[in-house]
């Protein structure tokens, strides 16, 4: 049976999310991939694993680098991040059977996901993270089109804030989302280093596998204090690296909070730019989702609370991958598909008359007939065309008191004033204009434009134009 599957992206881990009667997440998987000396890769905890017993061969935060033709090297094996990345998701989607969303940062542009595509991603449908967040949220808030979301994502790679809008069916992002270089990561490096403050550092051997081997464990323990501490207000580290003595180190949730406190104040002044940009203030905020591993730290809602001054939403885990899940299911994978960084507001309709003139068309046909009839000349002048017609009546009075009347069709644009002239022998060139001309294929024949001016020898012309609207 044919369900959807939406992803999560992470730069440190990806979630995975299914779609059946309704949306539940799957897996939690770190971004981490291990090249075999074969060529083969190895994705998630067991990738983990094996980086510690070669390192070399072990690719992490390559979501970055995705979209840059420049290979990385794994041991012997050279691949690009867009290959990494969609080798990643093929063996992480193998379990299932469906179509497929992916959400990814609102960062992104066309060239990115166009990469993915030729690296083996043809038929996924792409998705903003904060669009999916949004979708997620209203399937259970069922808010009204036109709705303004404001999304704050702390990942463990990096941060973006943006601004979401409800259509009739579907969400669009509100103006330029906003980055800051502060993630999960930064968290994770600032414990480490409270920790090794402690230790005799400097007297570590810095070849010895065994060393390696237990700082890596230590690093991860640094990684489970903090987030440890999003529920206790203590936490104590265990050390076991050779040539340490101390065995554990105190960490409170204070001295975690002050840290980093620092850091949070760039994510929330990036959040304040996505508002301005958006043209949205928080009291137009239906909803403020925190998403994201790092977003579940407690001085990340009191801090955004407490700027926006209002109520904020941690997001459940895996919100983005279940809003990805919900977006394949309202429609179909698009090779097409394009996704902008933002959306500029769309041009406004054309005036009406603007809209009618561009049907009329440029090219006019027209037969001039002339004859010269006891001293009087009669013309007959069409058009035919697409065109606004006027009537236009011209009387010439010859000596021997013969009247012709002339109905001429011409287009006119704007009110053609009345003009007498007086043509002497020989008759003059015709009148030109800056408009339109058509000259006809006969030498003999006068050039007509939208004026039409007719020579008589020793004739006063009397013409009366009614011009009609443009």
């Amino acid at each position: 049976m044919h369900y959807q599957i939406g992803l999560d992206l992470g730069s440190t881990r990806t979630a995975t999310a299914t779609c059946r009667e309704v949306p539940r997440l799957e897996t939690v998987t770190p971004t981490v991939v291990f090249a075999n000396p074969d060529g083969t890769l190895v994705i998630g905890e067991e990738a983990e694993r094996r980086a510690s017993a070669d390192p070399s061969r072990v690719a992490r935060r390559f979501l970055r680098r995705v979209g840059d033709p420049t290979p990385l090297r794994l041991g012997g094996v050279s691949l690009s991040a867009d290959v990494l990345t969609a080798r990643f998701v093929t063996q992480l989607l193998a379990p299932y059977d469906g179509r497929v969303a992916v959400a990814h940062p609102a960062s992104w542009g066309p060239h990115r996901m166009e990469s993915l595509r030729r690296a083996g991603l043809p038929d996924v449908l792409f998705v903003p993270a904060p669009q999916a967040a949004a979708v997620a949220y209203d399937e259970r808030a069922r808010l009204q089109p036109g709705s303004v979301v404001a999304v704050y994502d702390l990942g463990g790679g990096g941060f973006e804030a943006a601004v979401v809008r409800k259509l009739a069916d579907s969400w669009t992002l509100a103006g330029r989302p906003e980055e800051a270089e502060v993630g999960g990561l930064d968290f994770d490096e600032v414990v480490f280093a409270h920790v090794t403050e402690s230790l005799e550092w400097d007297s570590l051997d810095a070849e010895n596998p065994v060393v390696l081997a237990a700082v890596a464990d230590l690093r991860r323990a640094c990684t489970q204090a903090k987030e440890q501490l999003s529920s206790d207000t203590e936490v104590r580290i265990p050390v076991a690296v050779p040539g340490i003595s101390v065995r554990e180190v105190r960490l409170t949730r204070a001295e975690f909070e002050e840290m980093i406190r620092p850091a949070l104040a760039e994510t929330t002044a990036a959040l304040v730019r996505a508002l301005q940009n958006a043209g949205v203030g928080s009291n137009e905020l239906a909803a403020v989702l925190l998403v994201g591993g790092s977003a579940r730290i407690p001085l990340v809602t009191q801090e955004v609370s407490a700027l926006l001054g209002r109520s904020v939403t941690p997001a459940f885990e895996g919100m983005v991958a279940v809003g990805a899940a919900l977006s394949a299911r309202v429609r179909e994978p698009a090779p097409e598909v394009a996704t902008v960084m933002w959306s500029r507001p769309p041009k406004p309709p054309a005036p009406v008359l603007a809209q009618k003139r561009k049907k009329l068309t440029p090219y006019i046909t027209a037969a001039v007939l002339a004859a010269a009839v006891g001293g009087g000349l009669a013309m007959n002048t069409y058009f035919a065309g697409n065109a606004t017609t006027d009537n236009t009546t011209t009387t010439t009075t010859a000596p021997t008191t013969t009247e012709t009347t002339v109905a001429v069709t011409t287009t006119t644009e704007a009110p053609v004033q009345t003009q007498k002239t007086v043509a002497p022998p020989p008759p003059p060139p015709p009148t030109k204009r800056t408009t339109t001309t058509t000259t006809w294929p006969s030498s003999s024949a006068p050039s007509v434009s939208k004026s039409v001016s007719v020579p008589v020898p020793s004739v006063s012309t009397k013409a009366s134009t009614k011009a009609g609207a443009p």
